[in-house]
């Protein structure tokens, strides 16, 4: 591996038992660390949520601690419990160079001896079927529909290796691992929820995607019916419209940016939009106050909020877990960047379960909900080195 990466090892902390790891990078911060000095397993929406995370900071305190911190994964549904640690050892440096070259391990490889779609995908056409029944006799705008992939691969996974891969052939994403109770969330994020630095704040949402493709004609095309797509367009702005409302009763001054950009990731297209805002000087709310206010998004969930979830709970037929929820830290000051938990996997040993799910609006078409879906796996499939076409 250090022949490989023989620049970029001791950043990436291979030396570390994979279990152990845990690792954020982003434009602003990579911060990695390992072992645990206290566990908090209980919901974020918990009554006693605010007052457990400051005995877990004053007890760090206690110990020598000037700013300890928390890391870990929240999962989509904040009823239920997240899985955060206090390290017993962590740092906080500049990121990565995101112009680093591209050393790509083309000798990471895996055969896929089994894969399940759920739902499958006649079901995954039935299930977008039955959201597009609802719109006709309900207020819900859009509702966020997903399917998980599971793979059993010839061999165990060698996790630091994978993550070395994955910010290889994805430097500009929001890249981690997350050790979990029975096994790794590692991935490659395309969208940051929030970022919080003193009384200053930042999210960056998407909604609206495309199929990338290997034709650079095909490519700009693909691009072009995005941005053109009133479809999409109509789906980002339910997005940003429920971030801002959700910022405007916390915030001093709130910059949004009327029209959404273009950005890509080397698989996808997306609709971008930039939040800005200012917090007040005198007890500005802590990353997960602001957290509590905006999430789930719609991009991740639907809107109405509640009508979505409830819909989620009723079509989907697995439970998402820590996928599209987050993946971060926060300090004890209160500031921290969580991005939500997509482009991603699940691993355990050589057991590897994937995730990827479409806005569903009133003008969508099932059969292009499961195409966008499985290009949004290929991210993480071309970090395993699969070569099957499973999707």
């Amino acid at each position: 591996m250090d022949t490989i990466f023989p620049e970029y090892a001791d950043t990436l902390a291979l030396n570390h038992s994979q279990n152990d790891l845990f690792l954020f990078n982003s434009n602003f911060n990579l911060v990695r660390a390992n072992g645990i000095s206290q566990r908090l397993t209980i919901p974020v929406l918990a009554n006693t949520f605010h007052h457990d995370v400051q005995a877990v900071f004053k007890r760090e305190k206690a110990q020598g601690k000037n700013n300890p911190i928390l890391v870990g994964a929240i999962p989509f549904d904040m009823n239920q419990a997240a899985q955060l640690v206090v390290p017993e050892w962590y740092e906080r440096v500049k990121p990565l160079d995101r112009t680093w070259p591209s050393f790509v391990d083309k000798d990471f490889v895996h055969h896929v001896c089994e894969h399940s779609f759920g739902p499958s995908h006649v079901d995954f056409l039935d299930m977008i079927e039955q959201a597009l029944s609802i719109f006709e006799s309900g207020p819900l705008k859009k509702v966020v529909l997903s399917k998980i992939l599971k793979l059993t691969l010839d061999r165990n996974v060698d996790v630091p290796r994978l993550l070395a891969n994955i910010m290889a052939q994805n430097p500009s994403a929001y890249h981690f691992s997350v050790p979990l109770e029975n096994s790794v969330l590692i991935g490659a994020s395309p969208e940051l929820l929030i970022r919080k630095q003193g009384n200053k704040i930042f999210s960056n949402p998407l909604a609206g995607s495309a199929k990338r493709f290997d034709n650079a004609d095909a490519d700009r095309q693909a691009a072009k019916s995005l941005s053109n797509s009133k479809k999409d367009h109509y789906e980002h702005r339910l997005v940003v419209d429920a971030i801002r409302a959700s910022l405007l009763p916390v915030v001093e001054r709130l910059n949004v940016r009327e029209e959404p950009s273009l950005i890509s990731t080397p698989t996808m297209w997306h609709l971008s939009t930039d939040i800005e805002a200012t917090l007040p000087a005198v007890n500005p709310p802590s990353v997960f106050d602001l957290i509590k206010q905006i999430h789930p998004t719609p991009a991740m969930c639907g809107t109405p909020t509640l009508q979505a979830q409830h819909h989620i709970e009723d079509l989907e037929p697995h439970q998402r877990g820590f996928f599209s929820g987050l993946v971060g830290w926060c300090d004890a000051e209160g500031n921290g960047e969580w991005a939500i938990a997509i482009r991603c996997a699940e691993v355990s040993e050589n057991k590897v379960t994937l995730f990827a799910g479409a806005g569903v609006v009133p003008d969508s078409n099932p059969e292009s909900e499961w195409l966008e879906t499985s290009a949004k796996m290929r991210t993480m499939l071309n970090a395993f080195g699969i070569k099957e076409d499973v999707i």
